[in-house]
């Protein structure tokens, strides 16, 4: 089925409740669908049809939703663009997708590169309602059928953060798109009396589950555009936020900032759950999160090729040492010996493997889809390493291309990490390879300090009392924020350049 039909009887049901807003603008469910519809009819004049492409240039504003929801209605595939992106390395994704239609600012307009055809471009502006976008909409018809879809059929690209490589264009289905949604909202109980919060950018997974989250139970979406504590605050507090997602590099800049901040939520806070991570955290980190923002962190996996799990809402049951429990609304999920491809006795470290509904088909490469050659028994691989425990719970290891090989022995970057993050005086930390001639790597560490007195002397001793000695980093890097990717996600490459350059 085709996943704008949630929308069109969300329309009809509630059309005078908020469906989206941010800094400039809300929509209800009535609006959203009308100007999604006349959207819909825009791209059918201007010549695209199912199979063609928008791209979404922007950060988390109400265009996108509505243009996301527009091509659904026409069977277009939408692509949300990295919208930090810039320079070669935009115009290479713009050039790959091709797109016949495309959706900016007009600031950015000059940023798109030769891959931006002259004439395909609408614009938006700071100012609600404003731009070439808004005026050709008010041309349109409001009202436009929602074409039928079967569930492999293209709801959207999304490109992979390209933490190793360039990034690649994952395919999401409509019938991925109801499959995660639907395990979601099983599994974090959602309703139409929910309210979401977007910081996540729409073209990161996250995001855009955040999004179809929303729309599947029938509740409000509020966007935030950018990151500031304050405003972010506010939002909970002022809208009644109940869930959202979050990156763990947020998580530790709410753990890091002074208790005044905030009070707006003291006594206020409508928060249930909250659901992300990214990578090794302290446990009081998300207790102290819990305490600020209300409701229970939630640690989970998941990818943009799809696989999911998630920690139970059960405060008792929920931990912050494992990644959860698999849905099997969405996927199932194995861990498997790569060479062999037999499944791994408990406990065992193996490969992460999904296979079902919720995962992605492969990825978009021009004309045609690349599939990823999946093990016996259609499971996909992921090249993430983990196992599961004795009570079913994913065990996260790391990639098995970010393992550091040092002197013959394997060593996984978060087992390093979560040792780090448990020293006094280290707020923040990511443990990366360096190369090394001897031992072919050496175990480094970019660290961010809460007591700017700490030395790696110290660092040193703390981890020979938790790690064995091959595990220990001998190259360690200070730094006052970790230098992230446009996903929020820490930049391994400039963390590697930084030890790099502080063993020479």
């Amino acid at each position: 089925m085709n996943f704008a039909v949630f929308l069109d009887m969300k329309a009809r049901g509630d059309p005078g409740g908020l469906a989206v807003a941010d800094h400039r603008l809300r929509l209800t469910w009535r609006e959203l669908e009308r100007r999604a519809s006349q959207l819909a009819h825009l791209l059918q004049a201007r010549g695209l049809r199912r199979g063609d492409r928008m791209a979404i240039y922007l950060p988390n504003r109400v265009e996108v939703v509505v243009c996301l929801l527009a091509c659904m209605k026409s069977g277009v595939i939408a692509v949300p663009l990295n919208w930090r992106l810039a320079g070669e390395e935009l115009h290479k994704v713009v050039a790959h997708c091709a797109p016949a239609c495309l959706l900016t600012t007009q600031e950015r307009c000059g940023l798109l590169g030769a891959g931006a055809a002259p004439g395909s471009v609408l614009t938006v502006t700071d100012e609600a309602g404003e731009g070439s976008f808004w005026a050709a909409l008010e041309a349109c018809p409001d009202a436009f059928a929602t074409i039928g879809c079967q569930s492999d059929d293209v709801a959207s690209l999304l490109y992979t953060s390209g933490t190793t490589s360039t990034p690649k264009a994952a395919i999401h289905t409509h019938g991925m798109r109801v499959a995660v949604a639907g395990a979601m909202a099983d599994c974090f109980q959602l309703s139409s009396r929910d309210v979401a919060l977007c910081l996540s950018p729409l073209f990161h997974t996250s995001g855009t589950s955040v999004f179809a989250n929303a729309l599947f139970a029938g509740c409000p979406l509020i966007l935030q555009e950018k990151w500031d504590l304050e405003d972010f605050v506010r939002l909970v507090a002022q809208e009644g936020v109940t869930f959202m997602h979050l990156i763990g590099t947020l998580l530790v800049d709410i753990a890091a900032a002074p208790e005044s901040v905030f009070e707006p939520l003291r006594g206020r806070s409508r928060m249930r759950f909250t659901w992300g991570g990214g990578h090794a955290i302290a446990a009081e980190k998300f207790e102290a999160f819990e305490r600020r923002i209300g409701g229970v962190f939630l640690l989970g996996y998941s990818r943009t090729e799809g696989g999911l799990t998630y920690n139970p809402l059960d405060r008792a049951a929920r931990n912050f040492s494992d990644n959860g429990l698999p849905n099997r609304n969405s996927s199932d999920i194995a861990i498997l010996d790569p060479v062999t491809q037999q499944p791994c006795a408990v406990g065992v470290t193996g490969e992460i493997c999904f296979r079902g509904d919720g995962v992605s088909p492969g990825y978009w490469d021009g004309r045609y889809l690349r599939v990823v050659p999946p093990y016996e028994g259609g499971w996909q691989p992921t090249g993430d390493s983990g196992f599961m425990d004795e009570c079913g719970h994913l065990h996260f290891l790391g990639r098995d291309d970010h393992m550091i090989k040092t002197g013959g022995e394997n060593v996984f970057p978060e087992e390093v990490s979560t040792v780090l993050l448990e020293l006094p005086g280290v707020a923040d930390a990511v443990v990366v390879g360096v190369p090394d001639e001897r031992m072919g790597q050496r175990v480094g560490a970019v660290v961010v300090r809460s007591d700017p007195a700490l030395q790696p002397a110290a660092i040193e001793q703390a981890c020979r009392a938790a790690l064995a000695g091959y595990k220990i980093p001998r190259v360690i890097a200070f730094t006052d924020a970790l230098p992230k990717l446009g996903s929020g996600k820490a930049d391994l490459a400039a963390c590697r350049r930084l030890l790099q350059e502080e063993a020479a």
